[in-house]
């Protein structure tokens, strides 16, 4: 006689639309449930932008010797420079603080979400990435950082409040231990339950009179490193 087999137990993570984890991001940072562990200094994302003109858009020969063999039409595509098709396809964007300036980050109570309890302070000026110096000892002239036009688009929650959406995020570069501290990296990687890519959600309008701006990490998984 035959009997009934019992149905494998599936476990399903629990998934969050993106109100939710604003949401409990929100109560996290306003029960004060988390560690501050560094200090923010760099976001990079990468951004799909021609870089025709700059010094990464030239040929990234591996030595004299190649150069002459591909010029001479003696080598196939796969001789071409090193990342020759990246450097002119992609170009690395960040959102610069420049060291101990930049914003507070923390890891929440139960060690499930980044969280930046004091929002991201305003950009400061850097040098100018574009800039080429015509002698030596030439000085950069510093251009303010726009967020608008690093961002890859933007995103409403339910009350109408607009975030700017930078995405997707490949590392983050933190300063640890204060003053006496170092530097560290971490990794922005796929949400392996998600497969979502790192994002960040950054409010423009300052939320204090110090020009703080609400900001959320939205999606994706990080390991330091």
């Amino acid at each position: 006689m035959a009997t009934a087999t019992q149905a494998p137990m599936v476990i399903v993570p629990q998934m969050f639309r993106l109100a939710d984890k604003l949401r409990i991001q929100q109560e996290r940072i306003r029960n004060r449930e988390y560690r501050v562990f560094s200090v923010l200094t760099t976001v990079v994302l990468e951004r799909q932008l021609s870089t025709k003109g700059l010094s990464q858009a030239k040929p990234r020969w591996s030595n004299p010797e190649q150069e002459k063999i591909f010029s001479k039409g003696q080598a196939s595509g796969a001789d071409a420079p090193f990342s020759e098709w990246q450097a002119n396809a992609w170009v690395n964007l960040t959102l610069d603080w420049l060291g101990k300036n930049g914003p507070k980050l923390a890891i929440s109570a139960d060690k499930n979400d980044l969280l930046l309890p004091q929002g991201l302070p305003p950009l400061p000026t850097i040098p100018d990435p574009c800039w080429i110096p015509k002698k030596a000892g030439d000085i950069a002239p510093r251009v303010q950082q726009d967020m608008g036009t690093r961002a890859s688009g933007r995103i409403y929650d339910r009350t109408g409040k607009m975030f700017l959406l930078f995405h997707p995020l490949t590392e983050l570069c933190v300063l640890v231990g204060g003053d006496k501290g170092g530097f560290g990296k971490i990794k922005c990687i796929t949400d392996p339950a998600t497969r979502l890519l790192p994002s960040l959600l950054v409010n423009p309008d300052p939320m204090d009179s110090k020009g703080n701006m609400e900001a959320y990490f939205s999606s994706g998984a990080f390991q330091a490193g």
